[in-house]
């Protein structure tokens, strides 16, 4: 009898890629507020009762949802733990973000923070993964940029534009989660998932242009005048995004190489088949 996976937040990019690997060898349940598919149940994390019930005779969870509203993910991530222990779910598998080790780190990343300690917390078992910015074909992550690119009449880039980051191409993450999955090996582990290479943010920037067609000029704001507009308007730019730059990555992909066998690709090879 194959085991059953929960996966929330499956119908957004990562779960989209995730869900054919996984139910080569599982039963997918999908928990998403809209329903479109036959696997999926209509629910909401911020409603236990429909939680409790789509954690029936589940064996694992895959944790991918997210909200935009910083506190309701951390009523979300409340209400699964509950229903997994009543549930006795084995465990969860949450995906977090890098942005949660950064030294200082920004709502986002202390939202992210903040998940990963319930849930490490909470005593139930689980295994947590930290990817970079995650990109491919149908990816949201660069939409940001993309917009500030199109909206603007140039591109303003903190600085010199000459801070590493290390984007995870899509399958390098969706293989990992299937590694963890019914993994002991995995059981209450923390594993960073840092892209094949860094590059420097203006590359990133020359390779965005290409995907939408746009030649408009780049200009490097001073990061003087960058901190100015952070402490005006921090919507725009926040302090911590400013004092990031310049720190070193703290991923440490020495752990998922020795359980997970993680090699991921290059950023020249994965942009191949697409940015975004």
């Amino acid at each position: 009898m194959k085991k059953v996976i929960l996966i929330t937040g499956g119908t957004g990019f990562i779960g989209r890629n995730l869900i054919p690997l996984l139910e080569k060898k599982y039963e997918i349940k999908i928990l998403s507020r809209e329903v479109d598919g036959e696997k999926i149940v209509k629910g909401d994390l911020v409603n236990y009762d429909s939680v409790k019930d789509v954690t029936k005779n589940v064996d694992e969870v895959i944790h991918l949802a997210y909200s935009k509203n910083y506190p309701e993910n951390i009523l979300m991530t409340e209400n699964l733990i509950k229903a997994c222990k009543e549930e006795e779910v084995k465990k969860i598998i949450l995906l977090s973000s890098m942005s949660a080790k950064r030294s200082y780190p920004d709502d986002y990343g202390k939202n992210k923070l903040e998940i990963e300690k319930i849930i490490k917390n909470s005593g139930i078992n689980y295994t947590i993964l930290r990817p970079s910015i995650v990109y491919g074909k149908g990816s949201k992550s660069f939409d940001f940029i993309i917009e500030k690119i199109k909206k603007l009449p140039f591109i303003p880039i903190i600085g010199n534009g000459k801070y590493a980051i290390s984007p995870v191409y899509i399958d390098d993450v969706i293989c990992m989660i299937d590694k963890c999955v019914n993994n002991k090996k995995t059981d209450k582990k923390e594993y960073d998932l840092p892209g094949g290479e860094s590059i420097w943010f203006r590359d990133l920037i020359k390779e965005l242009k290409k995907e939408i067609n746009t030649s408009k000029k780049e200009i490097n704001i001073p990061i003087g005048i960058c901190k100015i507009v952070a402490r005006i308007s921090p919507k725009v730019i926040s302090m911590e995004n400013i004092k990031n730059l310049t720190e070193d990555s703290k991923a440490d992909i020495e752990i998922a190489r020795k359980d997970l066998g993680y090699n991921p690709v290059k950023f020249s090879e994965g942009i191949k088949n697409g940015l975004i």
